[in-house]
Formats: C-alpha cells, structure tokens, sequence
C-alpha cells in the first residue's frame, strides 16, 4: 500500500469487479475486449485505474476524499485541453488523468 491511498472501495483491493453489461461480457468473450474474464465473469476495475489510458490498470488503491477521507469512489469531470486531449478531475479528491483520442 502506497503512503496516503485507501484500499478501493468499489473492487476491495481486488482489482477486478463483477461484469454487469450484457454488451461487454458478450464483446468480452467473443473478441477479447474490456479485459473480461469468463471464469470469474468480471472486468477491471474503472475506480482505481482502469479508466486511465496510460498506465490503463486497476491499482486496488485510491486517494482519500478531501471532505470525508473516505476512500473515494470517482466522479470525474471533463475538459478539453486540445483538439482530442480531455483531462478528467475527480470532484472529491482531485485525481486525474488524461485522455488522448487521436485524430
């Protein structure tokens, strides 16, 4: 554990959380996609990492909420920074990442 994050409290640490989208499990198994796993039937976790793009995996640990030190549970805020590069803020505990979608 790293000095000043908390276990993530929507994977407990786990990395992965179940897979609840019809659309994702399907694409999952037939291509691969979402890192899906069939035996265990889940998909990385998008709170503690697997949202970002670089390094793009779940880390099982999350910053503290600023007003609670809750370990925080996401909710990001867009901005554009160029053309097709978005920033993302989470409103609780400011984490960040970024966003490059090309062309």
């Amino acid at each position: 554990m790293i000095e000043g994050l908390c276990t993530c409290p929507v994977c407990n640490g786990t990395l992965r959380v179940p897979c609840e989208n019809d659309i994702t499990r399907d694409y999952g198994i037939k291509y691969g996609w979402y890192g899906y796993d069939k035996e265990t039937d889940t998909v990385p976790c998008k709170n503690c990492g697997g949202q970002t793009q670089f390094p793009g995996y779940p880390t099982g640990q999350v910053r503290p909420r600023r007003d609670n030190g809750e370990p925080c549970v996401h909710e990001y805020e867009g901005y554009q920074k160029g053309n097709c590069y978005w920033g993302y803020t989470c409103k609780h505990c400011g984490d960040t990442y970024n966003i490059d979608s090309g062309d």
